[in-house]
C-alpha cells in the first residue's frame, strides 16, 4: 500500500503524521454458552456477577460522561450520557436475568439479549432508530468486557504522535484518549455529523472518516499521514508526499498557535463592526472554560440535563440553584436559557413520554410545554428568581413553528413573571422553516432570534443528519438554507431584534464571513471553535462579507457556494 492515497469525507480539519496505532474491535461471539466448569449454571451466581458488570459499566460511562463535558463540551457528554441510560435499562436486565434462569451464562444471556436489540432497532426504517442499534452494541461489548474483568472502555497506551486507525471507534475511547499523545484520526465509518467526528473537531484532532475496510492490508507502525481538510489519508507516504506532509503539520501548527494568541482580542472586523461571539454550554462546570476561551456571553445554555433519564421532575429551587450559579459564573454577560428541549429522543421517565416513530418531528419541545403548562411555567419561574439583580437572563424557546405558540408562550410567561421585578428578553429558535419563512411576523411577537442551523438544515432538505448512507446531501451551505438565514437575519433587522446563530454553522470558520455578509448579530458555538472562527472576523470586512453573501444567495448549488466561500477566504487570508 506504500504511496497509497485512500478518500474519505472530511471529519475534522487539520494534518497529521505519524505511526499507525491499530484498534480492532474483538468480537463477543466467543462468550460461553455454559459454565466453564462443565457443572450447571447458578443463577443466583450468574445474576449477580451480571448485575456486578453493569454497576461497572454504568460508573464508567458515568465517569466518561463527566470527563467529556470538562474536555469536550455538553453535547459530547450527553452521548455518553444516554448509553449509560441504556447499560441500566431495566428491560434489558429483565431479557438477560429470563435467559438466565433458563440456563444461559451472564456472557451468552447478554449476547444475545444485546444481539436482538439492536437487529430490531436495525430492521426499523427511522435513521435515528437504526444508528442506535450502534450504541447498542457497543454496550453490548462493554458489558462482556466487564464480565471477563476487563476494562469496560479498554484503551491501550498509545505511542507519541500516533494516528489511531480503526474500522470504527466509540466516542468514550476517544475520551480516554491522551490528546497530547493523539496526532490524527483515520476510521472506515463515520461521516461529518457523527458522534466521532463531533468529538474530533472539538478536540482538534484531525481526523477522516468513512474509508471503508482499510485495516486489512495496514501494518501497525507504519507511517500514516492524515489530511483532514482535504478528506484523504496516505498509507507509506513517498519522498515527495512526506516532504508535502510535513509541510503541512507545520502550517497546522502555525495556526493554531496564532489562533490561540487571539483570545483576548474582541472579534471586530477591519472596518470597525463588532460581531459578538458566544459559546453554546450544557451545565454550569461549562461556564469558566467558556470565558477563559474568550467567549463575551452563553448564547446557548441546554437545560435538558436538569430533566433527561430521571423519574421525577426538577423543582423550581433546583432549578433555580442551578441557573443562578450560571448567571453568578457569567457576571454581567447575557447567558440565553434554552427552555427544555425534550422529546422522544431524550427521555424523560417522569413524563412517561412513548416513543416515536420519528420523534424529530413529533412531541417535544416547546410543544410539550405548551402541553404541560406547569413544566414550563415553573421553568419560567426558576429563570426569573435567578435573574433579580444584576444578572443578564435570556430565555429561549424551542421548535416554534406558529406566532400562536409564540403568544400561548408569552401568556404562560406574563403569569410568571408577576411578583418579579425583572423582565429577561424572551425569545425564540429559528429552526423550522416555517419559523423562517414567516420571520416577519415571528419577529413583531418576540425580542430576539437564534437560528438552529443543525435542525433547519435537516427539515429544510429532510435530510436526518444522523443517517450515514445521507451525509452528501446533508449540506449547510445549500442556497435554500442561506436563503432562509437571511430572511431571518432581514426580518430580525428591520425590528430592530438581536439575531444570532448557536447550531454547527455558528462553530465553523468556512460560515463565518458568509453568516456575516447574511446579517447576523451573534455566533455561538462549542468555546474551542472560538479562536478560529474569531480570527475570521478580524479579517473580513463587513462590506466583502455583504459582497460574499450575495454572491452564495444567487448560486444554485451548495458546490457553487463552497467554491465562492474558497476564493473569498484565499484572498483574505493575509489580512487581520
Amino acid at each position: 500500500m506504500a504511496g497509497t492515497v485512500l478518500r474519505g469525507v472530511t471529519g475534522s480539519a487539520g494534518v497529521a503524521l505519524g505511526p499507525a496505532f491499530i484498534v480492532r474491535e474483538t468480537s463477543s461471539d466467543a462468550a460461553p454458552a455454559t459454565a466453564l466448569s462443565g457443572d450447571p449454571v447458578q443463577p443466583a451466581s450468574e445474576r449477580a456477577r451480571w448485575q456486578a458488570a453493569r454497576q461497572r459499566v454504568s460508573e464508567t460511562y458515568q465517569r466518561l460522561a463527566e470527563r467529556a463535558r470538562q474536555i469536550a463540551g455538553p453535547q459530547e457528554a450527553e452521548i455518553l450520557e444516554a448509553q449509560e441510560m441504556m447499560a441500566t435499562d431495566p428491560e434489558l436486565e429483565e431479557q438477560v436475568g429470563t435467559r438466565i434462569d433458563h440456563g444461559a451464562t451472564a456472557e451468552a444471556a447478554t449476547r444475545v439479549a444485546i444481539a436482538q436489540y439492536a437487529d430490531a432497532m436495525s430492521a426499523i426504517e427511522d435513521p435515528y432508530i437504526r444508528q442506535r442499534a450502534d450504541d447498542v452494541r457497543e454496550i453490548g461489548q462493554a458489558l462482556l468486557r466487564a464480565l471477563a474483568g476487563a476494562d469496560p472502555v479498554p484503551f491501550a497506551a498509545l505511542p507519541s504522535g500516533a494516528v489511531l486507525c480503526a474500522e470504527t471507534l466509540a466516542a468514550g475511547a476517544l475520551i480516554l484518549l491522551d490528546r497530547e499523545r493523539l496526532a490524527g484520526l483515520a476510521l472506515g465509518t463515520g461521516g461529518p455529523t457523527s458522534h466521532i467526528a463531533i468529538l474530533a473537531r472539538t478536540l482538534n484532532v484531525p481526523a477522516v472518516l468513512g474509508l471503508g475496510p482499510f485495516l486489512d492490508d495496514l501494518t501497525e507502525g507504519t507511517t500514516i499521514g492524515v489530511d483532514g481538510t482535504r478528506g484523504e489519508v496516505y498509507i507509506d507516504p513517498s519522498a515527495d508526499q512526506l516532504q508535502s506532509l510535513q509541510q503541512a503539520v507545520k502550517d497546522y501548527a502555525q495556526e493554531r498557535a496564532e489562533i490561540a494568541s487571539l483570545v483576548d482580542q474582541p472579534a471586530i472586523t477591519p472596518d470597525g463592526v463588532h460581531l459578538e461571539l458566544f459559546a453554546n454550554i450544557g451545565g454550569p462546570g461549562d461556564v469558566a472554560s467558556a470565558l477563559a476561551a474568550g467567549a463575551e456571553g452563553i448564547g446557548l445554555f441546554r437545560t435538558e440535563f436538569l430533566i433527561a433519564g430521571r423519574a421525577t421532575l426538577p423543582t423550581e429551587e433546583e432549578q433555580y440553584q442551578t441557573y443562578r450559579t450560571v448567571l453568578d459564573a457569567a457576571g454581567a454577560r447575557p447567558v440565553i436559557f434554552r427552555t427544555f428541549d425534550i422529546g422522544g429522543d431524550k427521555p424523560v421517565p417522569a413524563l412517561g413520554l412513548p416513543p416515536e416513530a420519528n420523534p424529530f418531528l413529533g412531541y417535544r419541545a416547546l410543544r410539550i410545554g405548551l402541553d404541560r403548562t406547569e413544566l414550563l411555567t415553573t421553568q419560567f419561574r426558576a429563570i426569573l428568581r435567578a435573574a433579580e439583580g444584576s444578572h443578564n437572563a435570556w430565555i429561549m424557546l424551542p421548535m416554534v413553528a406558529t406566532v400562536e405558540e409564540v403568544r400561548q408562550a408569552r401568556a404562560l410567561y406574563a403569569e410568571a413573571r408577576q411578583g418579579f421585578s425583572v423582565q429577561p428578553p424572551l425569545g425564540i429558535m429559528i429552526e423550522i422553516p416555517a419559523a423562517a419563512l414567516n420571520a416577519e411576523a415571528l419577529a413583531r411577537e418576540v425580542d430576539f432570534f437564534s437560528i438552529g442551523t443543525n435542525d433547519l438544515v435537516q427539515y429544510t432538505l429532510a435530510v436526518d443528519r444522523l443517517d450515514e448512507r445521507l451525509t452528501s446531501l446533508y449540506q449547510p451551505f445549500h442556497p435554500a438554507v442561506l436563503r432562509l438565514i437571511h430572511m431571518t437575519a432581514e426580518a430580525a433587522r428591520a425590528q430592530g431584534k438581536h439575531c444570532g446563530v448557536c447550531g454547527e454553522m455558528g462553530g465553523d470558520p468556512e460560515a463565518t464571513a458568509l453568516l456575516l455578509g447574511l446579517g447576523v448579530n451573534e455566533l455561538s458555538m462549542n468555546a474551542g471553535a472560538l479562536g478560529s472562527v474569531k480570527r475570521e472576523v478580524l479579517r473580513t470586512p463587513l462590506a466583502d462579507a455583504h459582497r460574499l453573501a450575495a454572491d452564495a444567495l444567487a448560486c444554485a448549488t451548495a458546490a457553487e457556494v463552497r467554491e465562492a466561500i474558497q476564493v473569498f477566504r484565499a484572498a483574505h487570508a493575509t489580512a487581520g
